[in-house]
Protein backbone atom coordinates (compact mmCIF):
# COMPACT_ATOMS: atom_id res chain seq x y z
CA UNK A 1 0.00 0.00 0.00
CA UNK A 2 2.67 2.51 0.50
CA UNK A 3 4.37 2.18 -2.42
CA UNK A 4 1.46 2.72 -4.16
CA UNK A 5 1.37 6.60 -2.97
CA UNK A 6 5.52 6.57 -3.15
CA UNK A 7 5.84 9.21 -5.67
CA UNK A 8 7.15 12.33 -6.05
CA UNK A 9 4.97 14.52 -6.98
CA UNK A 10 2.50 13.08 -4.29
CA UNK A 11 4.94 13.97 -2.29
CA UNK A 12 5.24 17.72 -3.60
CA UNK A 13 1.30 17.46 -3.19
CA UNK A 14 1.10 16.24 0.55
CA UNK A 15 3.66 18.64 1.69
CA UNK A 16 1.97 21.81 -0.18
CA UNK A 17 -0.96 20.75 1.71
CA UNK A 18 0.77 20.37 4.85
CA UNK A 19 2.16 23.76 4.47
CA UNK A 20 -1.55 24.84 3.67
CA UNK A 21 -2.59 23.62 6.90
CA UNK A 22 -0.29 25.11 9.00
CA UNK A 23 -1.04 28.66 7.26
CA UNK A 24 -4.42 27.54 8.16
CA UNK A 25 -4.04 26.79 11.92
CA UNK A 26 -1.65 29.64 13.10
CA UNK A 27 -4.14 32.31 11.02
CA UNK A 28 -6.47 30.90 12.77
CA UNK A 29 -4.87 31.24 15.92
CA UNK A 30 -3.62 34.35 15.50
CA UNK A 31 -6.97 35.69 14.54
CA UNK A 32 -8.97 34.07 17.47
CA UNK A 33 -5.72 36.17 20.14
CA UNK A 34 -6.07 39.18 18.23
CA UNK A 35 -10.33 39.07 17.32
CA UNK A 36 -9.53 40.04 13.83
CA UNK A 37 -10.50 37.66 10.73
CA UNK A 38 -8.46 35.03 8.85
CA UNK A 39 -8.98 36.94 5.82
CA UNK A 40 -7.49 40.05 7.82
CA UNK A 41 -4.77 37.82 8.67
CA UNK A 42 -3.80 36.95 5.34
CA UNK A 43 -4.80 40.45 3.74
CA UNK A 44 -2.59 42.91 6.48
CA UNK A 45 -0.59 40.29 8.11
CA UNK A 46 0.81 37.78 5.43
CA UNK A 47 0.62 39.91 2.24
CA UNK A 48 0.71 43.49 3.32
CA UNK A 49 3.13 43.54 5.84
CA UNK A 50 7.05 42.31 5.14
CA UNK A 51 7.62 42.08 8.55
CA UNK A 52 6.05 38.79 9.83
CA UNK A 53 6.23 37.27 6.18
CA UNK A 54 9.21 35.20 6.18
CA UNK A 55 8.50 34.14 9.62
CA UNK A 56 4.77 33.09 8.76
CA UNK A 57 6.73 30.77 5.69
CA UNK A 58 9.02 29.41 8.21
CA UNK A 59 6.34 28.54 9.97
CA UNK A 60 4.23 26.62 7.18
CA UNK A 61 7.69 24.67 6.07
CA UNK A 62 8.12 23.35 9.83
CA UNK A 63 4.47 21.91 9.57
CA UNK A 64 5.95 19.98 6.58
CA UNK A 65 8.52 18.13 9.13
CA UNK A 66 5.80 15.61 10.40
CA UNK A 67 4.93 14.54 7.07
CA UNK A 68 8.46 13.68 5.67
CA UNK A 69 9.25 12.04 9.11
CA UNK A 70 6.05 9.94 8.59
CA UNK A 71 7.03 9.13 4.46
CA UNK A 72 10.59 8.57 5.71
CA UNK A 73 10.12 6.20 8.17
CA UNK A 74 7.70 4.19 6.39
CA UNK A 75 10.50 4.15 3.48
CA UNK A 76 8.48 5.92 1.43
CA UNK A 77 11.52 7.82 -0.24
CA UNK A 78 10.24 9.21 -3.20
CA UNK A 79 7.46 10.79 -1.16
CA UNK A 80 9.98 12.26 1.39
CA UNK A 81 11.87 13.70 -1.55
CA UNK A 82 8.97 15.23 -2.47
CA UNK A 83 8.28 16.77 0.51
CA UNK A 84 12.05 17.51 1.04
CA UNK A 85 11.85 19.69 -2.20
CA UNK A 86 9.31 22.02 -1.30
CA UNK A 87 11.33 22.53 2.14
CA UNK A 88 14.07 23.41 0.27
CA UNK A 89 11.56 25.99 -2.07
CA UNK A 90 10.08 27.14 0.82
CA UNK A 91 13.31 28.01 2.57
CA UNK A 92 14.61 29.72 -0.40
CA UNK A 93 11.86 32.03 -0.79
CA UNK A 94 12.34 33.16 2.45
CA UNK A 95 15.91 33.76 1.86
CA UNK A 96 14.69 35.87 -0.71
CA UNK A 97 11.92 37.58 0.85
CA UNK A 98 14.94 38.14 3.87
CA UNK A 99 16.77 39.65 0.97
CA UNK A 100 14.47 41.87 -0.46
CA UNK A 101 13.66 43.20 2.90
CA UNK A 102 10.05 42.10 2.02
Amino acid sequence: MAKRYDKLFLGLLGGLISAAVGYLLLGLGWSWAQGESLGYFHREVFLGSPLYKDRILSLCTLSIVPLFHLAYRRKMDRFARGTMLLMVILVLTIVVFQMNGE
